[in-house]
């Protein structure tokens, strides 16, 4: 029996939506299940985000039962979802000696999963079962949530045998290495981890998207390779961000110049990143530094507060944050986007080479996946710019 293709994708968001739904159009996965799937963990996202609220509440009302209820009753709240979720949240004695309410623990959540395998509709179970939990890390109190594991496939071939499949939920951080290590054979996910796990198949660092990539990749050095993308309407670009002010002096400072950031030492703009430390998201700090050059433009980072966007707005900071569609920048006040973004990313499809070349399977789902080499850059600037108007400063 020939091992089956092990085919990463996203574990939850948008993009795990959009990778879904790009599967049941070409006949990999059943409707049904996928809606399950996509129901499922959409209602534990809302689970997480109302037991977050009534930390919030609970802290605000004394650290009291009867008054979070009475208060959740005022907000307009169901009392019996608000009745279970305390009940089944985690309580616990703080330094003072207040109670204070944390997140349901992860064997609460575990019977939540549990009495779901147990549903009457088939599609729901089966959606169940490809589920597990995963302390969500990116939010204050690390919640248990429900993320997608894996689901075992038969991708039909007319005229020819069927191919055997597992997707697999891989945060796409990690994704390129565990492809990179053979431990999966095709990537369904986003373009801009790929660098962090690349650099040293690398002719040059400063690389922005994945068509750049795939140019000055060191085929010797690594299995990777980048097929093209997806196909999906899911482009983002890693942005600066500053506030109208900035950007107006932004605007000043480059004189009608529209190149790239740093894309020579002479750029004047790099004198607005460098008054003070620019915010990030960590994740991305070695491969922001490496396309900025940013020691010797003496460029430093900040960890990021969950509302970057305001901060940059209100504060006159400068940061480099990921925007998909623009509409945050639109309503955020005084807020603009500057420039050429540093990375650019999509949906693309990624093998192992080596299991390509082994396993014959592999290149068949690939070719039905049918990668494509189109750019979408300018596409996704001109929406960009449609939306942002004058809040898009020295558009490309």
């Amino acid at each position: 029996m020939s091992d089956p293709v092990l085919v990463a994708v996203p574990p939850k968001g948008g993009s795990f939506d959009d990778v879904l739904k790009r599967l049941v159009k070409i006949g990999w996965v059943r409707p049904e299940v996928v809606s399950a799937l996509r129901r499922l963990i959409k209602e534990d996202k809302r689970r997480v985000k109302l037991e977050e609220g009534l930390i919030q509440l609970w802290a605000a009302n004394g650290h009291e039962f009867e008054a979070t209820m009475r208060a959740a009753d005022r907000f307009g709240h169901d009392l019996g979802d608000i009745e279970q979720a305390l009940g089944r949240m985690r309580r616990y004695t703080d330094e003072a000696g207040k109670v204070q309410l944390d997140y349901t623990g992860k064997s609460g959540v575990e019977q939540l999963l549990g009495l779901i395998r147990q549903d009457p509709d088939p599609e729901l179970r089966e959606a169940a079962y490809a589920l597990h939990l995963q302390l969500d890390l990116t939010r204050p109190g690390k919640p248990s949530r429900m993320v997608f594991n894996q689901l075992e496939i038969d991708v039909p071939r007319p005229g020819r045998t069927g191919v055997r499949a597992i997707l697999l939920g891989t945060d796409h951080e990690v994704t390129p290495t565990w492809l990179r290590k053979h431990k999966r054979d095709i990537s369904l996910t986003c373009y801009d981890a790929f660098h962090n796990t690349l650099l040293d198949a690398l002719d040059t660092p400063q690389v922005r998207n994945w068509q750049e990539l795939t140019h000055h990749l060191i085929q010797a050095n690594t299995d990777v390779r980048i097929l093209g993308s997806l196909g999906l309407d899911d482009y983002l670009g890693h942005c600066v961000l500053m506030s109208s002010r900035l950007a107006a002096e932004a605007e000043r400072l480059a004189n009608g110049h529209r190149g790239h950031w740093a894309a020579d030492a002479s750029d004047p703009k790099l004198a607005l990143l460098k008054r003070t430390p620019v915010l990030i998201d960590p994740a991305y700090e070695e491969v922001y530094g490496l396309i900025l050059n940013a020691p010797a433009h003496g460029i430093t980072f900040e960890t990021g507060p969950k509302d970057i966007e305001t901060t940059c707005a209100t504060q006159d900071r400068v940061a480099i944050y990921i925007v998909r569609s623009g509409s945050t920048v639109a309503v955020t006040p005084g807020l603009c986007v500057v420039g050429h973004e540093l990375i650019t990313s999509e949906t693309i499809v990624a093998v192992n080479q080596g299991r390509l070349d082994q396993n014959p399977a592999v290149g068949a789902l690939v070719e039905g996946l049918a990668p494509s080499a189109t750019d979408n850059t300018t596409r996704w600037r001109q929406t960009l710019k449609a939306k942002l108007g004058d809040k898009f400063v020295l558009a490309p």
